[in-house]
């Protein structure tokens, strides 16, 4: 949708065609060009001159040009404001000039900027205006959520957005010359620039467009091999086919296991005889009755704590938890053999409370 009479006046550079009595001298010296703009369209009230709007960002100084600097009494009362914006280039407004106060309804796109794009990536756009008039300036704008296509630099765009926050954000796109061509004649406008599609994109160096002309069958023919030779240079030799899960080389089923033939630790380390079956592992100076050894491990009772001790031990061999061996020696002595130090640990100390 075009923009309201009152709107274009405003703009910077938002003339279309050239005006009445301008001389030949100034067509030739300055070629014609599309119109560049940057315009942001707010209701608000401009009343003694000051503007004042719902929408506007909190901390942006607020200035009035155009229109509304020359007439402001004119321009004043409540409505649809065309402002002009200057941005950074991460697309954060920095200042707003209120241009002209709309006559008409209006519905269209809420921030308008027509210009050279001089740097596009995945968060911003930089676009370079050119007014007919004056010193050219750049305004940035902060992509919108959804809107990734790749635009090309140095082309001239036409970027519809809005307002979001401090930020003008980018909608949508259209070539700028398209835009302005299917204006002039009253045609449909051509397919937007949004989301992550751009039709306009010219393909790549060394991917022939299709349908060109001046190309034979041959050549053709020579296209399609290079680009078979080409993908086949960039994709990977395919990998060898994994084994279905429980199958072999070639599909062959794996041989069973035999659990049976399963080697696993046993719970319990085997019980090697003593180095000397004709007395026990030494005990401490002074100790008739403990334990001893590194492995399997003794309970030693010397032939002096046999009488008193040793029925409390047979009362309570039944309750040891692990394999156990007693073993009875020349001299009187015996001992609790097994291979658990704390088992026989906490066994002992159940025999020493009785």
């Amino acid at each position: 949708m075009a923009e309201p009479v009152e709107a274009q006046e405003a703009l910077p550079a938002g003339e279309e065609g050239t005006r009445e009595g301008v001389g030949e001298e100034r067509r030739e010296k300055r070629p014609p060009h599309p119109p560049h703009q940057a315009v942001l369209f707010l209701p608000g009230v401009l009343r003694e001159g000051l503007f004042h709007a719902e929408r506007l960002p909190r901390g942006v100084p607020v200035a009035l040009g155009g229109k509304a600097l020359k007439d402001p009494q004119g321009e004043a009362g409540e409505g649809v404001f065309a402002l002009w914006p200057r941005t950074d280039e991460g697309g954060r407004i920095l200042s707003l000039q209120v241009a002209s106060r709309l006559r008409e309804p209006y519905e269209g796109p809420q921030a308008v900027v027509q210009g050279v794009l001089l740097y596009a990536d995945r968060e911003r756009l930089v676009l370079l205006i050119l007014p007919k008039g004056g010193e050219g300036f750049k305004v940035g704008l902060k992509r919108a959520r959804g809107f990734a296509a790749r635009l090309e630099p140095k082309k001239a765009y036409r970027v519809e957005g809005r307002l979001g926050g401090p930020y003008l954000l980018a909608e949508r796109a259209w070539p700028l010359g398209k835009y302005l061509q299917a204006k002039k004649e009253g045609q449909p406008l051509p397919p937007p620039i949004q989301g992550r599609e751009n039709p306009y994109l010219e393909p790549r160096e060394g991917r022939p467009k299709e349908g060109a002309e001046g190309g034979g069958e041959g050549e053709a023919r020579k296209g399609e091999g290079a680009r078979e030779e080409a993908k086949a240079r960039r994709e990977p030799p395919p990998r060898p086919k994994e084994a279905p899960k429980g199958k072999g080389p070639g599909g062959k089923p794996l041989p069973r296991r035999d659990p049976v033939r399963v080697w696993r630790a046993p719970e319990e380390p085997p019980d090697p005889a003593p180095p000397d079956l004709g007395r026990p592992p030494a005990l401490g100076k002074g100790q008739v009755m403990g334990i001893a050894g590194t492995g399997p491990y003794y309970l030693v009772l010397l032939p002096q704590a046999v009488p008193e001790w040793w029925p409390k031990v047979e009362r309570l061999l039944p309750e040891f938890p692990r394999r156990y061996e007693v073993r009875f020696y020349p001299d009187g002595s015996r001992a609790v053999v097994s291979g658990d130090l704390e088992a026989l640990k906490v066994w002992y100390k159940r025999v020493l409370r009785g």
